[in-house]
């Protein structure tokens, strides 16, 4: 956990805690998550969730990596542990957008880094291990490969420590780099960089040996190696440096490391102090600054699906008139909700790139499955599904396969009704012809109010309305079009 504040536009690290969770350690794809795992994970939120009670909700970010992507049971106990958060919900990240955080947290961390020279940053988790090349905060490159300093202590049973045991883990890792060999070759970067974790214990480790003064060398990590293996048992090492808490993770960590090493044809890799949690920190406080990494994302599968910049302009206008009309108890009480809805309307016709028949289809596709750097999974599944019932038949089923509270649920059916409605009135590229209406949900229902003669000079979009009323009853919700005062 890292919690931070900013003075003077300076960011000052106020707290850094660590916990050895291991969620990895005894996953599987027939029962997931162990239970002692589970519990310990338990324990941990339970700790940490003390210390960011006075913090608002909107200042926190937990995010969730490999293990909650890949566990069978990973969407009972995310309930689970945000059921201790209380108002705090966790993000489950793709391996690619860990990859970007990462890469932002070493940027930011370490000030040796050349920024005007492509460079690879590897990161080993418990459960991945991710590779980025970038240069000046750009990445250009990731991957992430599951293999990771928990999940191999699978090579290692009863923490037995053996050379055919390291071999197997040597050679699992070593398979595992070759995939993405040819992606990763010397030439395509100057500076190989480790992020804070295992490469960082591995390198605390050399140096208090004196086998190197900074960073990791190939020779060092040969002799580390063979240090290792005249132990039988990983509870029984003594080694200078090696703390208690990495016991049962080094072992495998340095047979992946030496993998990488090997594979990749790395001379020597430098270390930085920052990593994961300090990308996560900077990312969120440049949501908070109006530099929100998802925006550009957005405009980057605009112009890939070739969406014609007059039309985008004209849905803003028109999202931007319906949403100042827009009266509701509930109201949209997030920014974030306000960002969905025209996040949605931007990208609802991108699916016209594949075929117009079913288009949103097509469009929700895209975007669950595209690479969108700053999206959570779950942020991408909740966007797409809003895209989906932009047009025709609406699906509300749909919103109950995503974990969201009931207010939740509401707002986002909500987004859907002005989504569906941005997108009938810029049909015909005109902008003035939502002045006079008004929109505001009440007791489950949806209402429209327009002036006395408003329906009348605009004949195409009234018949419109009278076929979202009967969308919407199918879907089980009243839409009342009303000239009345109200």
């Amino acid at each position: 956990m890292l919690t931070a504040a900013v003075e003077h536009d300076e960011v000052k690290i106020l707290d850094s805690i660590s916990d050895k969770v291991m969620l990895a350690e005894g996953l599987t794809k027939e029962n997931g998550i162990a239970p002692q795992a589970m519990q310990r994970g338990l324990d941990c939120i339970e700790r940490f969730s003390q210390r960011i009670v006075e913090i608002p909700p909107q200042n926190i970010r937990i995010v969730g990596t490999n293990t909650l992507r890949a566990a069978k049971n990973a969407n009972q106990y995310v309930e689970q542990l945000e059921s201790i958060l209380d108002k705090v919900e966790i993000d489950i990240v793709s391996g690619i957008e860990e990859a970007r955080l990462i890469y932002l947290g070493v940027n930011h961390s370490w000030s040796s880094l050349n920024q005007l020279t492509s460079n690879l940053v590897i990161d080993i988790g418990g459960g991945s291990t991710e590779f980025i090349i970038g240069k000046n905060f750009k990445l250009k490159q990731a991957e992430s490969l599951r293999m990771g300093c928990v999940a191999f202590r699978r090579f290692f049973p009863d923490n037995m420590i053996s050379e055919d045991n390291f071999k197997q883990a040597y050679r699992a890792a070593k398979y595992e780099v070759a995939q993405i060999a040819s992606q990763f070759k010397p030439s395509k970067y100057e500076y190989v960089v480790g992020s804070a974790g295992t490469l960082k214990a591995i390198e605390q480790i050399l140096i208090a040996n004196q086998l190197t003064d900074e960073g990791i060398t190939l020779k060092g990590l040969n002799t580390l190696k063979r240090k290792l293996l005249e132990y039988t048992r990983m509870e029984d090492m003594q080694i200078e440096g090696l703390k208690p808490n990495r016991l049962c993770t080094i072992v495998p960590g340095i047979a992946i490391t030496l993998a990488i090493f090997k594979t990749l044809d790395i001379k020597q890799l430098h270390i930085s102090r920052g990593g994961l949690r300090e990308g996560i920190l900077y990312d969120l406080l440049g949501r908070h600054k109006k530099e929100d990494v998802r925006e550009r994302s957005i405009n980057a599968i605009k112009k890939r699906y070739r969406i014609a910049e007059e039309h985008a302009r004209i849905l803003k206008r028109v999202t931007n008139k319906l949403v100042s009309n827009y009266t509701s108890k509930l109201r949209f009480t997030g920014d974030d909700h306000l960002k969905f809805l025209r996040w949605a309307v931007q990208c609802a016709r991108i699916g016209l790139a594949i075929n117009h028949s079913q288009y949103q289809t097509h469009s929700a596709y895209l975007i669950k499955h595209s690479e969108l750097s700053g999206f959570s999974i779950k942020e991408r599944v909740i966007l797409s599904a809003i895209i989906l019932n932009h047009r025709r038949k609406i699906n509300l089923e749909i919103f109950d396969t995503i974990q969201l509270t009931p207010d939740e649920k509401t707002e986002i059916i909500q987004i859907v009704f002005v989504v569906r409605l941005v997108m009938l009135i810029a049909q015909n590229g005109k902008t003035n012809q939502c002045e006079d209406l008004r929109l505001f949900f009440k007791k489950s229902q949806f209402y429209i109010e327009t002036s006395k003669h408003w329906l009348a000079d605009h004949p195409l979009l009234a018949h419109a309305f009278q076929l979202e009323k009967k969308y919407w009853k199918k879907a089980g919700i009243e839409l009342n079009i009303d000239h009345r005062p109200i």
